[in-house]
């Protein structure tokens, strides 16, 4: 008799334990910038950081402002990986190399000739408008000192107004920023002149 008593309390205590756990949400749809080209082609040495950002552009979860200016997270969609990786990653791939130019990831720790910081300040959907806005600064390799400095921004729009056509129109606002970072990076980052 005591033993079944004590069965019992056991399992009602398990099924309260579950019951209060909450249910992990799963998204319907994660979203990636996916490879992209070498368009921008660069002869010199750089160092590519991971962009900074605040935790609500630069995470996994993806944003939209509403009417009253909250930002919110949007329902079922959410980055594969996070942006500012992504973004870091969509940077590498979109700079080429000639003539023993390369674009390297930070954590190598290659010297290089120069060295990219950046910024992303805006990462959010409006409605059914992407919105992207990086701000970058291309420093010397060695004695980091500022080069250059630019601000890109981008747009996409939505082709309708469910979330998944909202966080394509993301992707493609993300990859065209960071395309435009590409070119800068290419115009402004050039051979250094040998030494004699």
């Amino acid at each position: 008799m005591i033993r079944r008593f004590t069965l019992i309390l056991a399992a009602a205590g398990l099924s309260a334990c579950v019951s209060v756990l909450p249910e992990q949400k799963v998204p319907e749809g994660l979203y990636r910038f996916g490879p992209m080209e070498a368009l921008h082609m660069i002869d010199a040495s750089v160092v590519i950081r991971e962009p900074e950002a605040s935790r609500l552009f630069g995470g996994r979860a993806i944003a939209a402002e509403d009417s009253s200016g909250a930002l919110r997270l949007v329902n079922g969609v959410e980055w594969s990986d996070s942006a500012t990786r992504m973004m870091q990653v969509a940077l590498l791939d979109t700079l080429g190399g000639i003539n023993g130019g390369v674009a390297v990831a930070s954590d190598t720790g290659a010297p290089t000739d120069y060295e990219l910081a950046w910024r992303i300040s805006d990462f959010t959907l409006s409605g059914t408008t992407a919105r992207c806005r990086i701000e970058a600064t291309l420093l010397e390799g060695r004695s980091r000192k500022v080069l250059a400095q630019t601000n890109v921004s981008t747009t996409a729009i939505a082709l309708d107004s469910k979330n998944a056509a909202r966080a394509k129109a993301l992707t493609d606002a993300g990859r065209a920023c960071v395309s435009d970072i590409a070119a800068f990076v290419a115009e402004r980052a050039v051979a250094p002149e040998p030494k004699s």
